[in-house]
């Protein structure tokens, strides 16, 4: 395949879809096909963009030349569509999770390796430069062995959410709906996880599924973290509020992880290292230095990134057998709020 535009459709027209359509258009790199949705009103947002639309993403996909998709639909329709474009040797763009069954995630990863087809999964914070930066300090050592992380997501949704009746009940909660984020930075940055305990409570709403949670994460490394998780807090400590990554939130100049080591510790996103000078000593002053970082907006480096996976020059940074570890530590963190016993993973 040459460097010219890459044809990308959207399947799924709600407003993440609509985010990842205006991104497409904006990018040199990327010419947007097509769109698809089962609802027939989002006909609107094709026309206005100028291209096809399909309420069955299967014939689109069958009519109209291709090189990549992107789907932005209902977690449980995610792999049906993704498998339709395998089938088709389409690459797939595929928003988190990939599934809400972690037996078909896994066994969706090993058809990804058995097809050869790229398959990038949306964990779009990978791409953040701050995240990355972060990643280099904790990979460099400067932390020295890494002990103990606070990861926090403490948010207030208001009442209107949930009259949509899904949210209120069992299988909803932020657990499932929002933690799949910060699970997957925790992996990342600090490492895989090998058990989980975790308590959850449902005393602010009174709806089925929860609203608070806290977890504790035991890494294989032997670090330890904590994280804390509400949709009925009302506060900036939470990724949103703090990493002007969307411009729906008022950003704040606040932190939503702290991570910590022998040697010195870190917060995130504003990249505060503190550290002695020389060995580390309760009785010495700390110092505090922050890496200059150029901010960029991760979905849109996200999306250069998977033209470069349609075009065989680079390896998707997270494939669908990453994100089944990430399902794992997921599904064992809900299970154990459930028990309140400790979950061992693999």
């Amino acid at each position: 395949m040459t460097d010219k535009a890459v044809k990308l459709a959207v399947i799924g027209a709600g407003a993440m879809g609509q985010n990842h359509i205006r991104f497409i258009q904006e990018e040199i790199g990327s010419e947007l096909a097509a769109i698809a949705d089962a609802y027939e009103g989002a006909k609107a947002i094709a026309d206005k963009a100028g291209v096809p639309f399909y309420q069955d993403p299967t014939k689109m996909m069958d009519e109209v030349e291709l090189d990549g998709i992107i789907v932005v639909t209902p977690n449980h329709l995610h792999l049906p569509i993704a498998r339709e474009a395998i089938k088709r040797g389409i690459p797939v763009l595929v928003e988190k999770p990939i599934s809400d069954d972690l037996e078909d995630a896994k066994k969706f990863a090993e058809e990804c390796k058995e097809a050869k087809v790229p398959v990038l999964v949306g964990q779009h914070r990978r791409y953040n430069p701050f995240v990355n930066a972060a990643k280099q300090t904790i990979d460099s050592g400067e932390l020295g062995k890494l002990t103990v992380a606070s990861f926090h997501y403490m948010i207030y949704k208001e009442d209107a959410y949930f009259d949509v009746e899904w949210r209120r009940k069992k299988g909803a909660g932020p657990i499932l709906v929002n933690l799949v984020h910060d699970v997957d930075l925790l992996r990342y940055l600090i490492g895989e996880v090998d058990a989980v305990q975790a308590l959850s409570s449902s005393a602010a709403r009174g709806f089925e599924t929860e609203d608070s949670a806290v977890v504790n994460v035991h890494f294989k490394s032997g670090a330890l973290a904590s994280m804390t998780l509400s949709d009925t807090t009302a506060s900036p400590w939470n990724w949103e509020a703090t990493a002007r990554e969307d411009a729906q939130y008022r950003p704040f100049d606040a932190d939503a992880y702290f991570i910590g080591g022998t040697r010195g510790s870190l917060s995130l996103p504003r990249l505060q290292h503190f550290s002695y000078d020389g060995e580390p000593s309760w009785h010495k002053p700390l110092q505090m230095d922050i890496k200059p970082v150029d901010p960029q907006l991760p979905h849109k480096m996200q999306l250069k990134h998977f033209i470069q996976v349609i075009l065989k020059k680079e390896e998707p940074i997270v494939t669908p057998e990453d994100n089944v570890k990430t399902l794992e530590t997921l599904m064992a963190i809900k299970l154990a709020s459930e028990t309140g016993e400790l979950v061992s993973l693999g």
